[in-house]
This record gives structure tokens, sequence and C-alpha cells, in this order.
């Protein structure tokens, strides 16, 4: 049996932090969590995660800022990451695209369809298309 896959969810609404968690761990992923851009770009770094589940608006750094500062670390670069928002700003998906983005998903989101955009990021090879 392969190693359980990490993911680190950082994400500002604790409600959904939690039932993130709880869901993800129930289909068998290691699962960390931070709050704010800052403490996920630390647990980041520390955990070496192999996969990110970002909240694009959120105090001290949002997704996107954490994105960038792991795209410039080198045990980290080219860990796929999966963006989420709520909001309906126009170009967010083109920013989370030219970030790299892995999928990207609007809240609310269908759980299945969140658990799909995982499986397909941490299954996808350098080079592959965006599935979304």
């Amino acid at each position: 049996m392969s190693e359980k896959k990490k993911i680190l969810i950082v994400e500002d609404d604790a409600k959904i932090l939690k039932a993130l968690t709880i869901r993800l761990k129930a289909e068998g992923y290691d699962v960390l969590g931070a709050t704010d851009g800052m403490s996920g770009t630390a647990m980041a770094r520390k955990e070496q995660p192999d996969l990110l589940l970002l909240d694009i608006s959120m105090p001290a750094g949002g997704g996107f800022g954490v994105a960038q500062n792991v795209g410039n670390m080198s045990p980290l670069t080219g860990t796929p990451m999966v963006f989420m928002t709520a909001s309906k700003q126009p170009g967010l998906k083109d920013q989370a695209e030219k970030l790299g983005a892995a999928g990207f998903i609007e809240k609310p989101f269908d759980t299945d369809t969140l658990l799909t955009t995982i499986r397909d990021a941490l299954s996808q090879e350098a080079g592959n298309e965006l599935p979304w």
C-alpha cells in the first residue's frame, strides 16, 4: 500500500477548515491545516505536503501569496495547488492559472467535485493540460 498523501489546507474559515479536514481524512489523506497565509507558508516549508488547498482571500497573505512563496522554495517547486474562493471577482481563475494551479474551485463547492479535483491534481504529471 502506498504512503498517505499529505494535504495542507490553508483556509481562514474555521468551519470550512474543519469540514474539509474531516472529509479528506475520511478519504485516507494525511491533513494539516493553517488559518492564514503566513502560517500556511511556514507549515508548507516545514511539512512539505503533496498538495496545497488554498483559500484565495485570507488575512496575512492569501492563497496567491502562499503559492508565490511556496513556488520559490526548491523542495516544494511543482507541488500541486488547488485554489478555492467565494469571490466572484473577475480574473481570479486566470491568476491561479498563471501561478500553476492544478485546480480552481468556487465556494460553495460540491464535495465530490473537490475530491475529484484533488485526486486529479495528485496524479497529474508535469506538462499535462489543466483539467478545468
